[in-house]
């Protein structure tokens, strides 16, 4: 046969198969190579869980995941799958421009590498954000920064790491499908936080959970923490550790960690909640399903947790694929309860220039909120914010047009030191502070600083900026709440809404990317008034720098 007839019976087959990869599981088998651990053809069979969430045909599906079991994967197969086989633009988001940077250059590029058919699809590949597969786009962006996800009109968005993206982003990415008439919205993440994210998602999915046939038993079960681990061993550094297995919830039955590629390779996804509309589609996976996670790895990361709120926060999240929240890491109704003291917001205000030291924070927007704060310092500590008890003793909105009002309370209050957020008001924001020079201090936050210092940018302005570090600042402000007694009051008549902006704010801790373990504040909700307060606290080092001629640049 010549090569010419060769090459026509070569592109008769190619397009046969072609014909037959209607499904992302048929076209990721065919068309994807993999690197290590598992070279070679794409496949499930470490990984069974993610086929039927390759082939969900749902408009939303969602993945709450322990870390790698494999869905990110399942992502970057969507998302090819849709551009070469039905011909749309796909937006892929991940949660930083960094993040982008890194998958499109390491992940994707390595996809285009291994695989001859993936490298023929795309016609251009030189821009990290853009890839061009023909006459369609892949887009890889970050979540931050209104730009990054503006004019970008796309039928299929993937979002990575959902958790790690503010509310106001995914909302836009979820907007860029506006003009479609197919769509599709596929979110993963390793959860964070209870009704956060991906699990405030899966709250309203189908919540479907991976069922298996007990291989000691016959009966359907699931893995779950702790009913399916025999934990063998006293604390992380004891060896026996290892010698942990798992069982059957229902018989109690030893599981042969080795044969998982067996007895799940005919486990279907169930639901589990019926009080949803089925095109919305949640799936939960944990690292008891892993093939490369032994369960003596999960006892000594479970034993290892124990105490230590950032290790089981870890733990829970990476591991078990579970929302966490520590002890003592919210605000709670008691503790705002045991604040309260009998007095109100209308009470008496100072008769005299500066008689009490008084602050004041504000958080600005299309709707502005103030807190204002008397402190009381029984000495002129080196660290103000740490020995003094505040007492809320005004809140209220404001709107965006209405900055007066501010003029009108540092007259009214006689306010020793008023601190600003620079955003997203920043014109109106340094006239006011311009207006009062040395007592009205602009802030941004910054992550690098250490503890509660502070770095000022353009001191000689008129309109100084303070970068503070987030969560080391609302360590000291919400800890008020949480000593005994209290280092904070709050006033007979404090509203809901502020109550309701402080338990909004949440401690929990996430890896660096030097892999290091950092503390961090999330927010499950309108946090507005909890911000403000912190903007007050900040308040006092400027205020007690005044009376003490200290450095309020100094790190505690």
């Amino acid at each position: 046969m010549s090569d010419k007839c060769t090459e026509v019976w070569r592109l008769f087959d190619e397009g046969l198969e072609a014909l037959n990869l209607t499904t992302c599981s048929r076209w990721s088998a065919s068309r994807r190579i993999m690197g290590p651990p598992f070279p070679g053809p794409y496949g499930w069979k470490y990984h069974p869980w993610v086929r039927e969430i390759l082939d969900s045909t749902a408009t939303h599906n969602y993945a709450m995941k322990a870390a790698q079991m494999g869905v990110t994967e399942v992502c970057i197969n969507r998302a090819l799958f849709v551009l070469d086989q039905h011909h749309r633009d796909v937006l892929y988001v991940l949660p930083t421009q960094k993040n982008a940077s890194d998958f499109s250059k390491a992940r994707f590029n390595v996809a285009l590498y291994l695989s001859p058919h993936i490298k023929q699809m795309f016609t251009e590949t030189d821009s990290v954000e853009i890839k061009r597969a023909g006459a369609n786009t892949l887009y890889i962006r970050g979540s931050r920064g209104d730009s990054n996800l503006k004019s970008i009109p796309v039928s299929d968005v993937i979002l990575d790491e959902m958790d790690e993206m503010e509310e106001k982003a995914i909302l836009m990415a979820m907007d860029r499908q506006a003009g479609q008439l197919e769509k599709h919205i596929w979110g993963i993440s390793t959860p964070t936080l209870p009704n956060v994210g991906v699990h405030k998602a899966f709250l309203g999915s189908t919540q479907e959970h991976f069922i298996f046939k007990c291989p000691c038993c016959s009966k359907r079960t699931e893995f779950i923490w702790p009913d399916c681990v025999e934990i063998i061993g006293e604390s992380h550094y004891d060896p026996r550790c290892h010698e942990s297995f798992l069982k059957c919830k229902e018989c109690k039955g030893r599981i042969n960690h080795a044969d998982k590629p067996l007895f799940l390779s005919d486990a279907t996804w169930e639901r589990t909640n019926f009080n949803c509309n089925p095109d919305v589609r949640g799936f939960a996976i944990n690292q008891l399903y892993s093939y490369t996670v032994t369960p003596g790895e999960l006892v000594v990361a479970h034993l290892g947790s124990m105490g230590d709120e950032a290790a089981a926060t870890v733990f829970n999240n990476s591991r078990l694929g579970k929302p966490f929240l520590g002890e003592g890491a919210q605000i709670t109704d008691e503790m705002l309860t045991d604040c309260v003291r009998n007095y109100t917001i209308n009470d008496k205000r100072p008769t005299r220039p500066f008689e009490r030291l008084i602050t004041m924070g504000v958080d600005p927007g299309v709707i502005g909120y103030i807190s204002v704060t008397e402190w009381f310092l029984p000495t002129l500590d080196s660290d103000p914010n740490a020995a003094a008890t505040g007492k809320l003793v005004w809140y209220g909105h404001f709107g965006e047009e209405d900055w007066n009002i501010l003029d009108e309370l540092m007259r009214e209050w006689q306010v020793l030191a008023c601190v600003v957020d620079a955003d997203p008001n920043i014109n109106e924001a340094r006239n006011f502070a311009r207006r009062y020079p040395k007592f009205v201090w602009l802030t941004r936050y910054r992550d690098g600083n250490q503890a509660r210092e502070m770095t000022i940018v353009d001191p000689d302005s008129g309109a100084p900026i303070a970068q503070i570090d987030r969560s080391n600042w609302f360590s000291c402000t919400l800890g008020r709440f949480k000593t005994k007694p209290p280092r904070i009051f709050l006033p007979a008549d404090i509203s809901l809404e502020y109550r309701e902006h402080l338990k909004a704010m949440v401690r929990t801790y996430e890896k660096d990317e030097h892999g290091g373990l950092h503390m961090v504040y999330k927010n499950m909700g309108p946090d507005h008034y909890a911000h403000s307060l912190l903007y007050s606290d900040v308040g006092l080092r400027f205020a007690a720098a005044i009376q003490t001629n200290q450095d309020i640049t100094k790190s505690v």
